[in-house]
């Protein structure tokens, strides 16, 4: 069946499941769909069913949404696989496929045939047929998690048209929305680039940090998530676990507010020990990079005195993210839940920007025995009916000449 124009988003979270769909009109994103299920327990949690609960949520997601012709694309978490930056030699173009290959063997750990690779070039240029001042940049994640990851939905009969790491969408949708105003490619002086932007997306149990300019991207996965503040507060305040959340979900509500910050202030202190670490290695191999800011997503934003705690301690303005800048859909965008949720959606968003061809890394993790075998499946019915056509030909010559 033919692909229709949109694109559904799939993030699959420690805490909960996150997927938007969006359509190109007019040269603009609009989303038309979302949808936010939580689990009832933490993925991750001692006493929780990962597999069931994921499945339970996709069973749910259907039941409710259209998936029929929509492209499918699946973030997996950024610790799931490996990213290396390489600048390959002036070459001639054509031979960067080879390069590519070799410096695969020497980067990726494990034999070539064990894992799931792809690459692509970003930066630099050709002259006469030369590419000068490129990057390449090569992922991978082993074979046996990518199929564990695209179990789920081969159990319900979905297909998943794109795998991407969940970094590289967030890049994607930074790139897209945020620095959008940057300088084009044409001119791009690697001597003088623009300034960087640190993104940090935390999650449940790790926090993905990814350093652009929009241009070139450079990602870690920091241990550190929401979890560690919620397991903070239950050690300093004796609360359970789910007292705790609940604490942490509402701290601004709470009857001191500034206690459950004390409470939490060593997580803050690791974490922001962990980013200017981060940063301290980034500049190490990038001499010319300028950091210009941070963004911080997910749902922990909400947590009282982060943005401003980070800001104090890292010496670089927190910008106040809010919204997508260039996503439209007013039934989205407007609905309640998204808006409560909305800045967990940026994994999604950039796996929509992948999937509409509007995103600068287009990186794809599917096997690629899978693709051939789906494009094998969709010109059999054409292969038939030629045949078909061919008997009926050859069927009404031999009775026109008896």
């Amino acid at each position: 069946m033919a692909k229709n124009a949109g694109v559904w988003g799939i993030d699959i979270g420690q805490a909960a499941f996150k997927a938007l769909r969006c359509t190109l009109q007019n040269g603009e994103v609009v989303a038309d769909a979302f949808d936010y299920i939580e689990y009832p327990k933490i993925l991750s949690q001692p006493e929780a069913e990962p597999e069931k609960m994921v499945r339970d949520a996709i069973e749910q997601f259907l039941s409710r949404n259209d998936v029929q012709g929509y492209k499918i694309a699946l973030a997996v978490p950024g610790q799931s696989g490996l990213a290396k930056f390489f600048k390959p030699p002036p070459v001639d173009a054509k031979l960067i496929p080879d390069i590519v290959k070799f410096e695969a063997r020497q980067q990726i750990p494990f034999a070539l045939e064990d894992v799931i690779w792809d690459f692509q070039q970003m930066g630099g240029g050709e002259v006469e047929g030369f590419a000068l001042e490129t990057e390449v940049g090569l992922f991978a994640m082993k074979r046996e998690q990518v199929y564990r990851a695209m179990r789920p939905f081969q159990d319900v009969g979905v297909e998943l048209d794109i795998i991407q790491l969940a970094p590289l969408s967030i890049y994607n949708f930074v790139a897209y929305d945020i620095l959008r105003d940057v300088s084009p490619a044409a001119e791009y002086d690697p001597e003088n680039p623009p300034p960087s932007l640190v993104v940090l997306s935390m999650g449940t149990d790790t926090t993905d940090l990814v350093i652009t300019n929009g241009f070139r991207v450079w990602q870690r996965s920091v241990p550190l998530g929401g979890n560690h503040f919620t397991k903070q507060l239950t050690k300093e305040l004796k609360l359970t676990f789910a007292k705790a959340e609940h604490l942490k979900r509402n701290a601004r509500q709470a009857e001191d507010p500034r206690l459950v910050f004390q409470a939490m202030r060593a997580v803050f202190n690791d974490l922001v020990t962990e980013v200017q670490r981060s940063i301290g290695y980034f500049q190490g191999i990038d001499r010319k990079a300028k950091i210009g800011g941070v963004v911080v997503l997910g749902n922990a934003v909400k947590l009282p005195g982060l943005p401003q705690y980070l800001a104090k301690n890292l010496g670089y303005s927190v910008n106040n993210f809010e919204a997508f800048a260039h996503l439209t859909g007013s039934s989205v965008l407007s609905a309640p839940a998204f808006k409560d949720n909305q800045l967990s959606f940026g994994v999604c968003y950039g796996l929509c920007l992948q999937g509409l061809g509007a995103a600068k890394l287009r990186t794809n993790l599917v096997p690629r025995e899978i693709m051939t075998e789906r494009l094998v499946r969709s010109k059999k019915p054409w292969a038939v009916a030629s045949v078909a056509a061919l008997l009926l030909a050859c069927t009404f010559n031999v009775f026109f000449h008896y």
